[in-house]
């Protein structure tokens, strides 16, 4: 039995991080109902879409196994419907504008007073409180405030890749969720729940923020140790690049036998890591003139080994091709609309000895669950044709 098998998830969520959220829920068994607007659906559907698809990957990535009905919430008769799924769900989950579902009697208060044990979850930019509740946000915009993006100086200003913050501002909503669901059972009450993609960012900034209070260093955790550390760094080799992660004494000596380096270990300059630090430059120049003599990937083996963590720069397309994640089971094929061949998901991340996480279905066609969700509600098929008649579904 899956962990939420028997949870229903009314997921009233677009774009990237609310979907992100409910297909982590999906992947733990629960049913998700997602809902959409009729004839466009959620916007991501043809987002970056590719010439020859019907759908976008975004779409693709964080939709597999869920439900789709489509309802039009500018017609009463429209929210009736989504009030009627929220009467028998166990969750909701949105991430609408604040307090544009309140106006429509879906929100959190309005809710809960029908339905005491609803777990409520409201994604958004900057939270339902605070003076920046109701501006706009995505991924790079919070990366830009959370001081995910400086580089020092004057330097350009970076992106993180695979829109991490939205990604992860899901997760953080996924986990309340999980939480609340524990809670409700030992309360019997349900929950309303507050999930900002800026109060997620500094989850994630967590170690780089905590060292700037403590040494006042305005780079981030991640940066300042590259900037620092030698044995912290990219390097290129004969053909292309590995980062070393080489943080202790002995990935430091691991480094040295690999590299068959003595002398680096000898010299006072490099004994420890303070000093190794106060001569970085003179340590990269002989480390960046050793290992552009190797094989990166040649490299990657014999340190790892030796017990010196380093890695390889690998594409996105040629880290999907590691064994080892096929072995894990991360990579689950899901069937696309319009695609000839199943597309792969990433699973939620973490193997369990029995009923683990898996995709429980195909990314869903626009609306193809309607009919059938709404029978489940009690609508009669006269009902349904007129519905569909009048453009509410």
């Amino acid at each position: 039995m899956l962990a939420l098998q028997g949870i229903k998830v009314l997921d009233l969520t677009h774009a990237l991080a609310g979907p992100f959220c409910t297909y982590q829920l999906q992947l733990l068994g629960a049913e998700v109902i997602k809902v959409e607007r009729p004839g466009t659906g959620d916007d991501f559907r043809d987002f970056a879409r590719p010439e020859g698809w019907d759908v976008g990957p975004s779409f693709i990535a964080v939709n597999g196994g869920k439900r789709s009905i489509t309802v039009d919430l500018k017609q009463p008769r429209g929210v009736e419907i989504v009030r009627r799924l929220a009467l028998t769900s166990d969750v909701v989950v949105e991430n609408q504008r604040p307090r544009s579902l309140a106006r429509m009697g879906l929100d959190w208060e309005s809710l809960r007073r029908v339905n005491p044990r609803l777990v409520y979850c409201s994604v958004s930019g900057f939270g339902q409180t605070g003076a920046l509740r109701d501006w706009l946000a995505y991924d790079h915009t919070i990366q830009a405030m959370s001081g995910m993006m400086w580089n020092g100086g004057d330097d350009i200003p970076t992106q993180g890749r695979g829109f991490s913050v939205d990604c992860f501002a899901g997760y953080v909503a996924y986990s309340s969720i999980l939480a609340s669901l524990l809670r409700r059972e030992r309360s019997g009450e349900g929950q309303y729940l507050d999930v900002a993609m800026l109060d997620a960012s500094m989850v994630l900034m967590a170690v780089g923020i905590v060292r700037q209070f403590v040494s006042g260093d305005q780079l981030s955790a991640i940066q300042a140790v590259v900037h620092e550390r030698p044995t912290v760094a990219p390097y290129r080799t004969a053909d292309r690049w590995l980062f070393l992660s080489g943080n202790f004494q002995n990935h430091f000596e691991a480094l040295c036998r690999v590299l068959d380096a003595p002398e680096l270990l000898a010299d006072p300059r490099f004994r420890d890591v303070r000093s190794r630090n106060a001569h970085s430059a003179e340590l990269k120049e002989e480390l960046a003139a050793r290992f552009a003599q190797r094989s990166a990937a040649v490299l990657e083996r014999e340190l790892m080994e030796a017990g010196c963590p380093a890695a390889v720069v690998r594409t996105t397309a040629e880290a999907v091709q590691l064994p080892h994640l096929q072995e894990r089971q991360l990579l689950q094929p899901a069937e696309v609309p319009g695609a000839q061949t199943p597309v792969s998901l990433i699973n939620a991340g973490f193997v369990a000895d029995k009923d683990g996480p898996h995709l429980s279905g195909p990314v869903p066609e626009l609306g193809q669950d309607t009919e059938a969700i709404l029978k489940e509600l009690g609508y009669t098929q006269t009902q349904i044709s007129d519905l569909r008649v009048d453009g509410v579904i």
